[in-house]
């Protein structure tokens, strides 16, 4: 046999033996999970170790992610609870408890001369076909004929009849409405308004009920003739 082959075949066998000799180490070396556990007296380490690494993670992990608040608990009701009130209580004493629990035009408290005077200088904003009922059941009936001019006054600017402004005089209104159908029921109506009203001549209820009669007419008209 050649010697190169010889020694080859040498080779190759030391090999062989060398391998089978490292894979019997390491099955001699492999200890079962059962044998490791007798060996520590029966106490197995190996699920405390993988508990305690979790819990690292997991305390890593709230340390970089702060915890959010979860307003579907008890503590976000009641923030949501708090912050409310805070609102309604800034609102209360800012606007006044009078301008939250009520409506704007229902605000002023007692009837007169200088309550008609806020109502007239707002008078887009106030219903103030509740205040003349309120005059004509308290008997004021000097104020209330004030009252039911200016409604028909604001039923024409509604029905985009007029362009109402606070600045503006009866005769601007006069002479805005001369080309509608109602012109001299209107020219009328403000006339016996002025005479009344800035004659300071007292009204009995009598003459009351006829003059009302008289801006009832017109401000039907009004409102079954929308511009």
């Amino acid at each position: 046999m050649n010697i190169k082959l010889k020694y080859l075949l040498y080779l190759t066998l030391v090999f062989v033996c060398c391998t089978e000799s490292v894979a019997q180490n390491q099955e001699n070396s492999y200890v079962p999970k059962e044998e490791l556990v007798d060996a520590r007296d029966n106490i197995d380490y190996s699920d405390d170790v993988f508990e305690k690494r979790e819990e690292k993670k997991k305390k890593d992990k709230d340390s970089i992610n702060p915890p959010s608040i979860n307003f579907s608990d008890v503590f976000g009701v009641l923030l949501i609870i708090v912050l409310i009130g805070v609102v309604v209580a800034i609102l209360y004493f800012v606007l006044g408890n009078e301008n939250i629990m009520t409506p704007k035009s229902r605000k002023i408290k007692e009837l007169n001369l200088q309550a008609v005077e806020k109502i007239e200088e707002d008078l887009e904003n106030h219903d103030v076909a509740y205040y003349l009922k309120q005059a004509i059941d308290k008997k004021q009936f000097r104020i209330a004929i004030r009252l039911h001019y200016l409604l028909i006054v604001k039923q024409l600017s509604e029905n985009k009849f007029i362009n109402w402004k606070k600045d503006k005089t009866n005769r601007d209104y006069i002479l805005e409405t001369s080309a509608l159908p109602f012109y001299e029921k209107f020219r009328s109506s403000t006339s016996i308004f002025e005479k009344v009203w800035y004659g300071e001549r007292n009204v009995e209820e009598g003459d009351f009920n006829m003059i009302y009669k008289e801006f009832d007419i017109l401000s039907k008209q009004i409102m079954a003739n929308p511009a």
